[in-house]
C-alpha cells in the first residue's frame, strides 16, 4: 500500500503536502456540489432516540430505525406514525436525525403469500430470522420499490426545514446494515446469494438506483445524503475488496452527499487491519476533493468486554482518536455506553470527538491536534526487516515479540499473546489486555491538521507512562513521546497543515500542551514561528515531580506560523536542561479560546461489574496478509 507521507509522523506527513487544500464537506466556494450533511452534524450520536441532549450535551443527533413489517402490516397500507414522532423529537431537541428501514428478513410475512419465494437458512450465529425473501424475484422487487417510493413521498410531505433535519438515510438492502442477503447457510442452494456474487450485486445496484432517484433526484426538495455499506474502492496496490463496482456506481451516481460505514472504527485501538483502513479512507474524508463523503460507525458492546474494561475512559479516548484518524464523521453510541458514560467519566472522549469530527477542511477549521503515539506494525518489513525480526506473517508471534522487545525499555509490551493472532472482530471480543505490536496497526501519531516532523529522529516513543495500566490510570498514560537527552533528542517539532495557517500576517492562536511531570526541577519550553529569524518562546515550564499529567495553555497574538522555524516547523517543544520530559498531546485553537475546554476527570468511578464474556463463536481468520515495504521510520531498528 502506498504511503501518503514519508517524513512527518502526525499522522503521515504526506497528507500535509499531497492532499488538496479543498475541503470535503461544508459550504466551500470551490466545491461544485453542496455537501450534505453539514459538518455541524458530525460528532457523537444516540444510536436510538432515548437520550435527551439536555442530559448528554455532546449528542448531535438521534436515529430512526424501523422494520418494514411494522410500517406495512397490511399490503399497501403504510403507517408512518413512528417516523413522524421521531422527526418531531429531532425538531423539539434541535437535533439532526438519520433514517433507515429494515428490509429483507424484516419484511412483513404477507409478502410470502404474494409470490415472494421464502428462503430458510441453518447455522445462524448472531442475528437470526425464520425466513428471508429471495431478493431478485420480481415480486419482492415490486414490493420493495413501493416501500421506498412511499417512504420518499412521506418525507417530502414534511416542510423544507423539517426535511433539513435529516442528516442522511442509510441504504439497507439486506440483513440489518451488514448488507448480506442471509445470515447462516441457505438450505436450498438455488436461492444462495453470496455477498460478492454478481446476482447480489445486481440487486443491490438496482436498490441503490431507487434510493438515489427517490432522495437525490428532485430539484424541488433538499438533497438528502445516502449512506452505503459494502461499497469500497480498490486499494493503492490494485487489490479489490470485492465491492469496487458498488463504489464506482455510488461515486458516479450519488451526488447529493455520500456516506460510508467504516466497520469497527472507534471501537478500539491497535486492532488488526486499522492501518489499511485509515490509509484507504482518511484521504477521502479529510481535506479531499470530489463527491462529498462522510463516514459513520457505531459503538456496540465492545466497550463491555475484557480489553476495554482494563480502563474504560482510556479505551474510549484512544478509540475516539482512532476514529478521528480514520476520518470518521459520526459515532453512534449504544444505550448502555450512553448510560454509563457520565457515571464512569468517559463522556470526555465524546466531547473530544465532537471538537474535531467536523474539522474536515483546513482553511475553515478552528482546531488542530496531534496525539503522540507509536504502534509497532509487524506487517512493515522495512521498519522491521525480516532478516532481523523474522518472516512477516500475522501468525508469526515470535516476530512480533522480537519487535516489541526492541522497545521494551520504553514501556512497550504484549499483555495478551493470543490477541496477536486474531482479526479485529475477535480481538474486540476476546482480547484481555493491551498489545503494543500488532498486524497492520496504525504506526504513527493521531491527529488533525497538526503533524510532528521527523518524530523518531527527534524524540522517543513511550508506552504505559507511570507503570502498568490499571482501571484508574490517566487516559494519557497509554502512549506518549519524550526527550532523550542522552541520545541528543531534545526537541519535538510540529507543523500545521498549509491550509490551516495562511499568509504571513500575525495571528492569534491558543496552544495547549499535555505533559507528564515526572521529575522535579525539569524544564522545557514551547517555541513558535513568529516570522523572525529565530523562533519565539510562548511559555517555559518547570516540573514539580508530582507524577501527574498537566495541561499547559498559552495564547499568542503574533503567531505567523508559515513553517519558518527549525526543520520547517511552526511549533517546537524544547528541552532546556539535561532532564527528560514526556508529552502526550498538543492542540492548536485558531484565535482566543472564548469558552474553557472541558478537561478529562482525574477521578473515575470504576465499575465492579465483570467484563461481558466472549461470544460463542470460532475465531475468524486473520484475513489477507500484507507486508509493508514502504519506510515508516528509522527508530524501529534500535536494539
Amino acid at each position: 500500500m502506498k504511503r501518503f507521507l514519508k517524513n512527518i509522523r502526525c499522522p503521515l506527513a504526506g497528507f500535509a503536502k499531497t492532499l488538496s487544500l479543498i475541503g470535503l464537506i461544508g459550504v466551500v466556494s470551490l466545491l461544485a456540489v453542496e455537501a450534505t450533511p453539514p459538518p455541524s452534524a458530525f460528532g457523537v450520536w444516540d444510536r436510538g432516540d432515548k437520550f435527551d441532549p439536555k442530559d448528554h450535551p455532546f449528542l448531535k443527533g438521534l436515529a430512526f430505525n424501523q422494520a418494514w413489517a411494522e410500517v406495512e402490516k397490511q399490503p399497501g397500507v403504510f403507517d408512518w406514525s413512528t417516523l413522524d414522532q421521531a422527526m418531531d423529537r429531532a425538531v423539539q431537541r434541535n437535533q439532526f436525525i438519520y433514517l433507515s428501514l429494515g428490509v429483507g428478513p424484516d419484511a412483513p410475512q404477507w409478502i410470502y403469500t404474494k409470490g415472494v419465494p421464502a428462503v430458510k437458512t441453518r447455522d445462524q450465529i448472531h442475528d437470526s430470522w425464520p425466513v428471508y425473501p429471495f431478493y431478485p424475484s420480481s415480486e419482492y422487487k415490486l414490493f420493495f420499490q413501493r416501500l421506498i417510493t412511499q417512504f420518499g413521498k412521506h418525507i417530502r410531505s414534511y416542510p423544507k426545514e423539517k426535511q433539513e433535519r435529516i442528516a442522511f438515510i442509510q441504504v439497507k438492502t439486506g440483513c440489518t446494515g451488514d448488507e448480506c442477503a442471509y445470515k447462516g447457510n441457505v438450505i436450498e442452494t438455488k436461492y444462495d446469494l453470496p455477498m460478492r456474487s454478481p446476482a447480489w450485486r445486481e440487486f443491490r445496484l438496482w436498490a441503490f438506483d431507487l434510493y438515489v432517484k427517490t432522495f437525490q433526484g428532485s430539484s424541488d426538495h433538499p438533497q438528502i445524503a445516502l449512506m452505503f455499506n459494502n461499497a469500497a474502492p480498490d486499494d493503492d496496490e490494485g487489490n479489490g475488496r470485492g465491492f469496487a463496482k458498488e463504489w464506482e456506481w455510488v461515486m458516479a451516481n450519488a451526488k447529493g452527499g455520500v456516506g460510508i460505514k467504516i466497520a469497527g472504527s472507534a471501537r478500539g485501538h491497535h486492532l488488526s487491519g486499522e492501518r489499511t483502513k485509515i490509509e484507504t479512507w482518511q484521504p477521502r474524508l479529510i481535506a479531499a476533493q470530489g463527491t462529498p463523503l462522510f463516514a459513520r460507525s457505531e459503538m456496540d458492546q465492545t466497550w463491555q468486554r475484557a480489553m476495554y474494561q482494563v480502563n474504560v475512559p482510556l479505551s474510549f479516548y484512544w478509540g475516539a482518536l482512532t476514529g478521528l484518524q480514520n476520518g470518521q464523521s459520526i459515532w453512534d453510541i449504544s444505550a448502555g455506553a450512553m448510560q454509563a458514560s457520565k457515571e464512569q467519566g468517559f463522556d470526555y472522549s465524546f466531547h473530544f470527538f465532537n471538537r474535531y469530527a467536523g474539522q474536515i477542511y483546513p482553511k475553515t477549521a478552528t482546531d488542530a491536534f496531534c496525539a503522540l503515539h507509536k504502534g509497532l506494525d509487524a506487517a512493515d518489513t522495512v521498519a522491521y526487516p525480516e532478516a532481523k525480526f523474522g518472516k512477516a506473517s500475522h501468525k508469526n508471534v515470535e516476530r512480533m515479540e522480537k519487535i516489541v522487545a526492541a522497545y521494551s525499555k520504553y514501556g512497550a509490551a504484549v499483555d495478551d499473546k493470543n490477541g496477536l493472532l486474531l482479526g479485529q472482530v475477535r480481538q474486540r471480543d476476546t482480547q484481555t489486555g493491551f498489545n503494543d505490536v500488532g498486524w497492520d496497526i496504525w504506526p504513527d501519531n493521531y491527529g488533525r491538521f497538526l503533524y510532528q516532523i521527523d518524530a523518531d529522529a527527534t524524540s522517543i516513543p513511550l508506552w504505559r507512562v507511570g507503570g502498568a495500566i490499571t482501571k484508574t490510570s490517566s487516559i494519557y498514560s497509554r502512549f506518549a513521546r519524550g526527550f532523550e537527552h542522552a541520545s541528543g533528542k531534545d526537541a519535538l517539532y510540529f507543523k500545521l497543515h498549509e491550509g490551516f495557517s495562511q499568509g504571513n500576517a500575525p495571528k492569534v492562536m491558543t496552544v495547549t500542551v499535555v505533559w507528564y511531570d515526572a521529575k522535579a526541577g525539569s524544564t522545557w519550553k514551547l517555541d513558535y514561528d513568529a516570522g523572525k529569524a529565530e523562533m519565539k518562546t510562548a511559555l517555559t515550564v518547570t516540573g514539580k515531580g508530582d507524577q501527574q499529567w498537566h495541561h499547559e495553555r498559552v495564547m499568542v497574538e503574533d503567531a505567523v506560523l508559515s513553517q519558518g522555524g527549525i526543520k520547517g516547523s511552526d511549533f517546537a517543544l524544547v528541552n532546556t536542561d539535561a532532564k527528560d520530559d514526556i508529552f502526550s498531546l498538543m492542540e492548536v485553537h485558531r484565535g482566543k479560546l472564548e469558552t474553557p475546554v472541558l478537561l478529562p476527570p482525574t477521578d473515575y468511578k470504576v465499575s465492579d461489574k465483570a467484563p461481558m464474556p466472549p461470544k460463542a463463536e470460532k475465531a475468524g481468520k486473520p484475513g489477507k496478509e500484507k507486508k509493508r515495504k514502504k519506510k515508516s521510520g528509522d527508530a524501529a531498528n534500535q536494539d
